[in-house]
C-alpha cells in the first residue's frame, strides 16, 4: 500500500491566489520486517502482516483471523476479519507455537507424526501450543523476531494466506 501525504499551500499576492503548490510525498510501500522495536517486530509491520493475511484469505473466499507475536512470544496484533464467526482464539496460539519452536506449522504437523517427544510436548500443553499449518516464524536475517498465524479456515488455506502475506514484506 502506498500512502500519499499531500500538503497544499496558497501563495497569496494582493488578495489573489497566484499559485497552488502541491507537495506529494510517497511513503514507503510497506514497513519491512526489519522495522523492529525492542521486543522484535514493530507494531506497524505486525498490523500490516495480519491485515495482508486476512485480505489474502478474503480474496480466496475465506473469512479468517490472524495474529502476530513479538520476539518474546507476546501478542502484538490479533485481528478477526469481516465474516469470521469464531472468536480469534487459535491464531495467537498458533503464532506463539511457530515462534517458540521457530518452525512453520505445516512442518510441525509433519514432525508430530515422526517425533514422539515433540508430539508429547504438544499434547501436554494444548492450552499454549497449536502446531497446525497456517503459522510461520518471523525472521529478520537469522534473528527470530516473532510469529504470524492465520486461523479459522482450513489448514492448507491458512498456510497459503500466511505465506502470501509474508511474501509481501522484505525480511
Amino acid at each position: 500500500m502506498v500512502r500519499l501525504n499531500i500538503q497544499a499551500s496558497r501563495i497569496v499576492t494582493g488578495g489573489s491566489v497566484c499559485s497552488l503548490l502541491l507537495l506529494i510525498q510517497l511513503a514507503g510501500a510497506a514497513p519491512a520486517l526489519a522495522d523492529t522495536g525492542p521486543d522484535g517486530i514493530a507494531f506497524a509491520p505486525a498490523l500490516q502482516l495480519a491485515q495482508a493475511a486476512i485480505g489474502d484469505c478474503q480474496a480466496r473466499g475465506y473469512p479468517a483471523s490472524a495474529s502476530v507475536v513479538d520476539a518474546k512470544g507476546v501478542v502484538r496484533v490479533t485481528l478477526r476479519g469481516d465474516g469470521a464467526i469464531k472468536p480469534p482464539v487459535a491464531a495467537p496460539i498458533k503464532a506463539f507455537t511457530a515462534f517458540t519452536f521457530n518452525q512453520a506449522g505445516s512442518e510441525m504437523e509433519a514432525r508430530e507424526k515422526t517425533d514422539a517427544a515433540f508430539k508429547a510436548q504438544i499434547e501436554a500443553h494444548k492450552d499454549i501450543y497449536n502446531d497446525h499449518a497456517g503459522s510461520l516464524p518471523l525472521r529478520h536475517g537469522d534473528v527470530l523476531i516473532g510469529g504470524l498465524a492465520v486461523a479459522d479456515v482450513p489448514h492448507e488455506i491458512a498456510d497459503a494466506c500466511a505465506r502470501a502475506a509474508l511474501a509481501k514484506y522484505p525480511q
